[in-house]
């Protein structure tokens, strides 16, 4: 078996796949340190698995020899290929005594590969369900709520982000308890309703791996346990979150007495400011609505530090003041995952959920985004 590729393109494919290898599942089953290479043609084909989740990637090289397949320690392949410059590289292997050789412009390194065989087979899916849609909607959908995902593990299903599949849209959900973000596409086309939870990390790899280099669109299968998301650049396996997720409609509040426009880099970068003179422990900032301005105020009193700031705004109703307060924390991750200029916040009371949502959006996609404030001492 030999082939030859470019260092940097091998390298960014190892590199993809190797997210998904955890010590965890290789101290269980030590062969998962391994990552796979299978080579059918002129394409080889990268696979590393952890005991729950298989990642595939796929890459053009040139064959100059016989099909075949071999597993390397994912430790010793990365390193090796990390220290080259970019240039073409031979890869040859030995398939009796496996024996491997990478051969660059002036050297090679040589190792021990391990049988193809021994690596564990994929998930297979029972009477799974398949949606295809644009691989681009479903990367838009889990950047835009996988932020607000928990990481509490005493409640798994909020450490996920949750597809609710309509026949007219995608909705694409995210809460860790205070804040949630809902993304409705209705340019999605599902033909069916179902629904799934998607762990944290398996959306990180695919936004940060094979959904963000592809073009086209992506085939979703599901059944109760696993998900497979394929396509043609790779392909990934997951185990799904078990739990029922809970109903987020209910949480976001239909209306709301208060329904301000304001800048929402103003908003953020004077809170931000106003935040950094805040009791590091609640890091609450209040926000004082009245008269088309908003006086931002934060303080500690135990190291007698104070700051206050106002902006304007409109859309106050003339004579009318709210008075909430929020922690900065979660009210800065809101504010930086709004891709418009201009925001509403919509707002009720000290004891009930702002929504923010932006004034500008793409075209059948509504971006919704929730946040509990602070009880006020004393109000």
């Amino acid at each position: 078996m030999k082939f030859t590729v470019t260092s940097n393109d091998l390298l960014l494919q190892l590199q993809a796949v190797a997210k998904v290898i955890n010590q965890k599942s290789v101290a269980a089953v030590p062969v998962l340190e391994n990552i796979l290479f299978e080579l059918q043609g002129n394409i080889l084909t990268l696979t590393a698995a952890d005991q729950s989740n298989r990642l595939t990637c796929a890459l053009e090289v040139n064959n100059l020899g016989e099909d075949g397949s071999f597993a390397v320690r994912s430790n010793i392949i990365l390193d090796a290929i990390k220290e080259l410059s970019d240039q073409p590289i031979e890869i040859d292997v030995d398939s009796e005594g496996g024996k491997a050789t990478i051969t660059y412009s002036n050297g090679h390194y040589s190792f021990l590969s391990t049988s193809a065989d021994i690596y564990p087979q994929g998930i297979e899916l029972d009477e799974a369900r398949t949606i295809v849609m644009p691989a681009q909607s479903l990367l838009k959908g889990l950047e835009r709520t996988l932020y607000a995902a928990s990481d509490d593990d005493t409640r798994p299903i909020m450490t996920g982000v949750y597809l609710d599949f309509f026949p007219e849209k995608l909705i694409t959900v995210a809460s860790d308890g205070r804040i949630l973000v809902r993304y409705t596409d209705s340019n999605i086309k599902c033909g069916e309703t179902a629904s799934f939870c998607l762990p944290a990390r398996i959306a990180q790899l695919l936004t940060r791996g094979i959904l963000a280099k592809e073009a086209g669109e992506v085939t979703i299968s599901f059944d109760g346990r696993n998900a497979s998301f394929s396509m043609p650049s790779g392909s990934l396996t997951a185990r799904l979150l078990e739990g029922k997720f809970p109903n987020y409609n209910s949480v976001i509040p239909t209306s709301s007495v208060h329904n301000i426009i304001v800048d929402k880099d103003q908003l953020f970068f004077a809170s931000k400011r106003v935040s950094l003179f805040s009791n590091r422990a609640s890091s609450l900032v209040i926000l004082d609505f009245a008269d088309d301005s908003i006086r931002i105020t934060g303080q500690d009193l135990d190291l007698s530090i104070a700051a206050e700031e106002t902006i304007s705004c409109s859309g106050q109703q003339a004579g009318t003041r709210l008075r909430i307060g929020f922690d900065f924390s979660y009210l800065q991750r809101l504010l930086q995952n709004v891709a418009s200029e201009q925001i509403q916040f919509s707002l009720n009371d000290q004891t009930r959920a702002g929504v923010i949502t932006p004034l500008t959006s793409d075209e059948g996609i509504d971006i919704t985004a929730l946040i509990i404030p602070m009880k006020l001492l004393g109000e």
